[in-house]
């Protein structure tokens, strides 16, 4: 029988996270679905074999080396089978079913990408349906995080709405299967960041579009480790010029029909 929802979650040193996400699955997820874990920790095979991986939906994948987030995925994303594919962060949780955004990708089908609404764990909203980020918009946002200014939501966009965006963050967008074979899914020259930016970018260049789902609700804690970082902050810039090159520093992106939804 054919999977009808494939999930790749990357893990990385983040066991106990993953099962606190599986165990989400369990509890709000009534269709059949697998869940591939692509393990980017490198452990031995005397730590494989200790994993558990005694749940019969969920697949683990061990891979040689660490290749970064984007690579990690594609592995998982290879091997899924489902009509409709999730990548999700370790660090998030389900707080719904998904069954609504299955049903409105089957509804409305030149919709390729769709992601949930998200909270931290204090129940505020996060924006985790954002702009594209130019050179311009980049700097703004990095000068208003110096000062101090907490920028967790968009003012001018009303959260309650199904709405088209420029851009979903990885933390979990679930794609079709045709967004998937149009783009062949992420970029992995990407290590570490923008590769939803860049993922999100080229499935609109495909005539798909892309759309906040808010009647969907998952808990992600998001550890920002850019922002504390040095090193992961030098990977979030590359990230960001890789992108730039490809589809432009300041403008260049494809632009986005400015739909709401009643759904």
């Amino acid at each position: 029988m054919k999977n009808i929802l494939s999930v790749v979650i990357v893990e990385y040193h983040s066991i106990k996270e993953i099962m606190q996400c599986v165990t989400s699955f369990k509890t709000y997820i009534n269709i059949p679905y697998e869940i591939i874990v692509s393990s980017n920790s490198c452990y031995t095979e005397q730590q494989q074999e200790n994993i558990d991986q005694s749940d019969a939906n969920v697949r683990w994948l061990f891979n040689e080396r660490n290749g970064g987030f984007a690579y990690a995925m594609n592995e998982g994303l290879r091997q899924a089978k489902g009509d409709y594919l999730v990548i999700m962060n370790s660090d998030c949780t389900l707080e719904s079913d998904l069954g609504k955004m299955m049903d409105f990708m089957a509804k409305h089908p030149k919709v390729g990408a769709i992601a949930p609404q998200m909270k931290d764990s204090d129940g505020n909203i996060q924006d985790t349906a954002r702009p594209y980020v130019n050179v311009s918009r980049y700097v703004v946002r990095q000068l208003k995080r110096i000062i101090g200014k907490r920028e967790s939501v968009l003012d001018h966009m009303d959260y309650n709405r199904v709405q088209t965006v420029d851009w979903l963050i990885g933390a979990f967008i679930m794609v079709s299967r045709e967004a998937y074979e149009r783009t062949g899914g992420l970029d992995d020259s990407f290590f570490m960041y923008a590769e939803d930016l860049d993922w999100c970018t080229r499935i609109r260049q495909k005539g798909l579009e892309i759309v906040y789902y808010p009647h969907c609700v998952i808990t992600y804690k998001g550890t920002r480790r850019a922002r504390n970082n040095w090193r992961y902050a030098r990977i979030f810039i590359r990230s960001h010029f890789i992108y730039w090159r490809k589809f432009g520093f300041f403008s260049g992106y494809p632009r986005r029909r400015k739909l709401f939804f009643d759904d």
